[in-house]
Parts: structure tokens; sequence; C-alpha cells
């Protein structure tokens, strides 16, 4: 079992784990992926954001600029640059440190507004990172293994997609509020995607899903997995065990199964 004593095995872990997500998403790394059925759903922006705040000088640097050029129509934007902007300043200057490097800046236009990145002039970033999306699975692949990617492919890339793929987990709960942070969406656009899809009879007037439907166990990762890493990153600069332990005990880990797995590894 890993002692937990830095941030750098905090990391390390986590940098693991989202590579296995990533193989689900049609990333070529060698890692098995993840069952959504069985281990969760995985949302995207989460775990772009995610990835970035723990992200090292290995293939994911140059895979995941060629993952966002390759699906960057099934990006929201709108809710990554909102989970971004929620970050601690410390945590959004990290994630900066660690956008600074070439092949981001050859990334689409809509990502780079996100940040604030520049374009790329030269054209080395842009050949590789060309030859490394050739290797990224078919969207066909990718949207029968993630469920929020084939909603967003019939329900477009916005909130409404989001919510129904919500709406596959058993007994989350249909409370607006809830629902909202839970996706970065602002209260009003949940209470009116919600309301839209009882009109429709697609929730009954509980908000529960109306006749049969593929349940998901829960959220593999989430926007509260943000949360919770950064809540991890300064817990782990704490110099007592006891207290990093009893700091992420606190933790609200039900949308989470990504961070359960990062505890139960580094504990």
């Amino acid at each position: 079992m890993i002692s937990m004593t830095s941030v750098a095995k905090l990391k390390e872990e986590t940098g693991r784990i989202a590579k296995v997500a990533w193989v689900t998403l049609g990333m070529p790394l060698n890692f098995q992926m993840i069952k959504e059925r069985v281990d969760g759903i995985i949302d995207v922006e989460a775990l772009i954001i995610a990835t970035l705040l723990v992200m090292e000088r290995d293939r994911i640097a140059t895979d995941l600029p060629a993952w966002i050029n390759r699906f960057s129509s099934l990006i929201n934007f709108q809710k990554l640059k909102t989970v971004f902007r929620r970050l601690p300043e410390k945590h959004s200057e990290l994630v900066a440190a660690n956008l600074n490097q070439a092949y981001f800046t050859s990334t689409s236009r809509a990502f780079r507004n996100v940040f604030g990145l520049k374009a790329n002039a030269l054209g080395t970033a842009d050949e590789t990172i060309s030859l490394r999306t050739r290797k990224i699975n078919t969207i066909e692949n990718v949207a029968q293994a993630c469920l929020m990617i084939k909603n967003r492919l019939i329900y477009g890339t916005g909130f409404r997609a989001d919510l129904i793929t919500l709406t596959h987990i058993a007994n989350i709960g249909m409370k607006g509020t809830v629902l909202a942070r839970l996706m970065s969406a602002d209260n009003s656009t949940v209470s009116r995607v919600l309301n839209d899809l009882k009109a429709s009879r697609f929730l009954n007037q509980e908000g529960e899903r109306a006749g049969a439907f593929d349940p998901y166990p829960g959220m593999f990762i989430s926007v509260a997995t943000v949360s919770n890493l950064c809540e991890m990153m300064d817990a782990m600069q704490f110099s007592l065990y006891d207290l990093k332990k009893g700091t992420l005990a606190n933790l609200n880990l039900r949308h989470d199964a990504f961070g359960r797995k990062i505890l139960e590894k580094l504990f």
C-alpha cells in the first residue's frame, strides 16, 4: 500500500486513474478501460480539469490536446470554463502552468479561449498532435463506451444531454439545485430542462424516469471529483498523517468513485 506522504504520490495515483478513464474515451494508452455500467459515468469536462491538475510531461501531454481536437465538437466549453473558474486560485494557476506548453497552443480555438491560450505559430507541435489524433479510437466506439458522449451525439453538446445522462443513475433524485451543482450549470437552466423533460413525459411529475432505462451505479468522475481533488492536494501538504486523514474523511464522495479509488490506494 502506498504511504500517504506527498502530493507527488497523490498526483501519480490520480494520473494513473485518469488515464484509465481516458482509454474509455478513446485514448491509445496501455491501460484497461473502465466499464461505466460497473464503475460509473465519466463527466468529460471534469476529467479534463482533473487531468490538467496532475498532468506530467508524459504521453498525456500530447494525447490530451489530440483528443480535444478530435472531439472538440462534443466538449461543453461553457461547462469547462465554469469548472475552471471555480477552482481555488492556486489550483487554477497550477492548471494554467500545465497548459503552458506548446502542444496545448495547438488545440481548437474554443478550448484555447477557455484558458486564454494563444495559438501556436510553429508547425512541430501541430504535426505531433496530428499524428497522435490518428491513433485515437473512433467516435462510434467511444459513444458505445461513454454514455455522456453518446447522449451529446443524440441531444447536442449542452446541459440537456448531461441531465439526461444523469437520469440513468438509480435513485439520484431530480432536485434541480443538486443537479445544477453536479453539472456546474445555472439553477434556471436545469429547472427549464427538467420542466421540458416532464412535459415530454420523459420524466414523470415526481422527476423520475418514465418507463424502462439502463441503470448506472453513479458517477465515476464528476464536477465533485475536481473539488475533492483540490482538497486532497491541500490536505497532502499537512505534516501530520492523522490531520491529513481527518481532513479527507469529511469529503463528500457520493458522486466521486474516482476519488474513492484514490483514497483507497493511498491509505
